[in-house]
């Protein structure tokens, strides 16, 4: 008689342990790509309202700068809410701008100038813009001379 051996069965496919490891790897990296992404859209969203912020508050100074002198102190607490922005011609702009507001401060200011030793007159402007729920978005200050005869 033959000795009867048993030879081993090559395994096929995949044991549940495997699979359920496997997934439980796949769900990981999925998750934390997705949370990547996220991340990632919330910055780029507060990216842009920053931007959006920046140049609401430096329209809004250049067209104070280009007052006549006389005039610059009247904006001091002026104030556009959220959602109250409007442009030149008085319509209201839309847009991102929607969710901004912005205020104005005039602050009579002595500048010295240590180089020239000389002390110049004038104000300072500070345009803040602020978004719905309060928060400084951007801040601009600009020294604007007196301008002298």
């Amino acid at each position: 008689m033959h000795p009867f051996t048993l030879q081993p069965i090559p395994r096929r496919g995949l044991a549940l342990l495997e699979a359920v490891i496997a997934v439980g790897i796949l769900t990981v990296s999925v998750a934390a790509i997705t949370s990547a992404i996220v991340s990632g859209q919330q910055q780029s969203l507060q990216s842009r309202s920053t931007i959006v912020a920046s140049i609401a508050a430096e329209s809004m100074l250049a067209s104070i700068s280009q007052e006549p002198w006389e005039t610059i102190d009247s904006w001091h607490g002026y104030s556009e809410g959220v959602g109250e922005i409007v442009d030149a011609t008085g319509m209201s702009i839309g847009g991102d701008w929607n969710a901004i507001g912005r205020k104005v401060a005039v602050i009579e200011t002595d500048l010295f100038v240590d180089t020239l030793q000389v002390f110049i007159t004038g104000r300072t402007v500070s345009v803040t813009v602020f978004g719905k729920d309060g928060r400084e978005l951007a801040s601009v200050d600009r020294f604007i001379p007196e301008p002298k005869s």
